[in-house]
């Protein structure tokens, strides 16, 4: 049965650690598609790291099986070099984080279970993370699941070093297995207990310019207005709006300025105006070809030049 993005007290949520690299049909990959569409089958929400190998091999199987689908992604720290690395196309809910350390704490939060199966220093790193908040009681107690060959004899270690560090934590040999245990011991509820708790949305930290940009494209597309949007109508925009914006600003005095920030309704108009000064300079960007991110640092770039720290700091002329 398909579920919804809204979680209840009964939504089960378990998130699935595993490597990136794992390519289609090898024996990491078999066995996290597998995973997925048996943890949907049995009703829990599949949650991971949202991009390629094991991650994409979870999802992908879960949303065949009708499952709902989490991905928290990275997209300030992940890319290809230049750009933030795309999700895989199997998720229903993406969440970005700010940075690594943020990404793993929002895994843990909304995850009543978590499944670690094989990977590399970053599967090594959440397993660290989300196994010492357990031991230590940091979160309340949920299952901890070690289902890849990396992990073969960790537990003994462990428990030979402190018996007590390995209670809520499990071994399994098969997906059958890992479902099974996490069917028993999985918490309920804490994707719905969490999310009012910590910001996991999307703000300045955690959005990407082309990710803004995909929203306005999406909503200018749904209602067939590119024809409308061409550079003369939008650069219009871009003044007409801004020019609403200095409104809230007309005939004030400097020592005005700090009333108006601690003026609730004001600062909700303000943050409207600059919302759709922001909205149209996208959709112009957009329609002429240019890249925001490259054009500002190019502009800073010959500022800096042009307006030396060292002869311009703390005044400004005109040359």
């Amino acid at each position: 049965m398909t579920q919804t993005d809204q979680p209840t007290a009964k939504t089960r949520t378990v998130t699935i650690f595993g490597g990136n690299s794992a390519t289609d049909g090898s024996e990491a990959y078999v066995f996290a598609r597998r995973l997925g569409a048996l943890l949907a089958e049995a009703g829990f929400e599949v949650l991971n790291g949202g991009y390629d190998g094991t991650m994409k091999a979870s999802s992908r199987s879960a949303k065949e099986a009708g499952g709902f689908t989490i991905g928290v992604t990275c997209p300030s720290m992940i890319t290809d070099g230049r750009n933030p690395l795309k999700h895989n196309s199997y998720l229903d809910l993406v969440l970005p984080a700010p940075d690594m350390l943020a990404r793993i704490n929002i895994m843990m939060r909304l995850s009543g279970g978590f499944v670690v199966l094989d990977g590399g220093t970053g599967t090594l790193c959440e397993l660290g993370i989300v196994w010492e908040h357990v031991n230590k009681s940091f979160i309340p107690p949920r299952p901890i699941v070690l289902a890849g060959r990396s992990w073969d004899g960790l537990l003994d270690l462990m428990s030979s070093y402190r018996e007590s560090s390995v209670r809520h934590v499990h071994r399994a040999e098969s997906p059958e297995q890992v479902v099974a245990i996490l069917t028993e011991h999985a918490v309920r509820g804490t994707r719905i207990r969490n999310a009012g708790k910590h910001s996991f949305g999307f703000n300045d930290m955690t959005a990407t310019v082309a990710r803004l940009r995909e929203i306005m494209d999406r909503f200018v597309a749904r209602r067939d207005w590119q024809r409308f949007h061409d550079p003369k109508n939008l650069s219009a925009s871009i003044a007409i709006e801004a020019a609403e914006l200095m409104e809230h600003f007309q005939w004030l005095r400097s020592d005005q300025l700090d009333d108006l920030r601690d003026d609730e309704k004001k600062m909700a108009e303000i943050r409207e105006e600059l919302a759709d000064v922001l909205a149209y300079v996208l959709s112009f960007a957009g329609t002429m070809g240019i890249d925001l991110a490259s054009a500002l640092a190019g502009k800073m770039e010959r500022n800096e030049s042009k307006y030396p720290a060292d002869q311009y700091r703390g005044h400004f002329e005109l040359s």
